[in-house]
């Protein structure tokens, strides 16, 4: 008798989802494994334990240029210039950790609402299945969903980190939802499950930051660690500041990286560059640290913006991100 094949992992949310084309791991050597190598579509797993979801989205983009929309295309074919052992952390992803791909959410792009629905149904479900999700985008609106999409499917109240250049707390932009507005929705409209207290923004940095809405995220209790923090104190006192409030009696954390917390030169491809921001090897060690951590529940990646980069810079930094996490949920096992 033949055994009825396993529904694979996008059982139930296929309709939201656009197949990714496949990773080209160019040319194969038997000494090395490419990271595109071991990501498998969603379609063919019955588990997993992260899974890669692009939503190419930038519609809520306001305050800038476009061009985030093209973030997880560039991202991802960036991936397949990493192998997957780093002599440093000495953590070898080939093997044990199974990672697949959904493809794309297949958003409307007229309807920020509307996408954001799609995104945080697709992603709801996908965490309530034990994968833990690293989207990328996208401009930075879509953490409301991927964020909220943590919160619906765990018990409990959540912490959540930003690692980001800007606060991300805006009213709005004109009347309107924005890249600038994810962290207040979340904070306002899911206060039973965010406390200030359990919010941290990390890489605060450079002279495009409002007082007035810095003060409000004090004034809610939330945590502060600016980039000049970092750089006068150091990684893991960042990470051991974020993880103290993030993890205060909540049973899941989401961590959310705009790529515009690098310094500009080395992320210049994003519609806000900050001179004056992270390195890249402090980001990742951040990534690093924190993604280890057994309360991690989601992670997102946004605002790459490939026809503002130069040579693919920045969509090589949001590769590297994708890779140390996989790397950090790989060290956590």
């Amino acid at each position: 008798m033949v055994s009825e094949p396993q529904p694979g992992l996008c059982s139930g949310i296929e309709p939201l989802l656009t197949p990714y084309a496949g990773y080209d791991v160019g040319v194969a050597d038997e000494y090395d494994t490419n990271v595109g190598e071991i990501i498998t579509d969603a379609r063919d797993a019955a588990e997993a334990d992260v899974g890669i979801v692009g939503i190419p989205f930038d519609t809520a983009c306001v305050a800038g240029p476009r061009g985030s929309r093209l973030g997880p295309k560039a991202v991802r074919d960036e991936l397949t210039h990493g192998t997957c052992y780093n002599p440093g952390l000495d953590v070898d992803i080939s093997r044990g950790i199974d990672v697949v791909d959904y493809g794309d959410v297949d958003v409307d792009q007229t309807d920020v609402l509307a996408a954001h629905g799609r995104v945080e149904q697709a992603l709801t479900a996908i965490t309530a299945d034990g994968v833990v999700p690293v989207s990328i985008g996208g401009d930075h609106s879509l953490t409301y969903p991927t964020a909220k999409a943590m919160m619906n499917a765990v018990d409990g109240d959540v912490g959540v980190i930003n690692i980001d250049a800007h606060h991300d707390v805006r009213h709005s932009h004109g009347g309107e939802l924005s890249s600038g507005t994810p962290f207040r929705r979340l904070l306002e409209d899911d206060a039973d499950q965010l406390a200030g207290e359990n919010f941290v923004e990390l890489g605060l940095s450079g002279w495009h930051n409002s007082k007035y809405y810095v003060d409000w995220v004090r004034d809610i209790g939330a945590e502060i660690v600016t980039a000049r923090d970092v750089h006068q104190d150091g990684t893991e006192h960042a990470v051991e500041r974020a993880l103290d409030a993030a993890t205060d009696g909540t049973a899941a954390v989401f961590v959310s990286v705009d790529i515009d917390v690098l310094d500009a030169g080395s992320a210049p491809g994003t519609c806000a560059p900050s001179p004056g921001g992270l390195h890249t090897h402090q980001l990742l060690e951040l990534v690093y640290q924190l993604g280890r951590h057994d309360l991690i529940r989601g992670f997102d990646l946004h605002e790459v913006a490939p026809p503002l980069d130069a040579d693919g810079v920045t969509a090589k930094a949001g590769a590297a991100v994708v890779t140390q996490f996989l790397g950090a949920r790989r060290a956590s096992q």
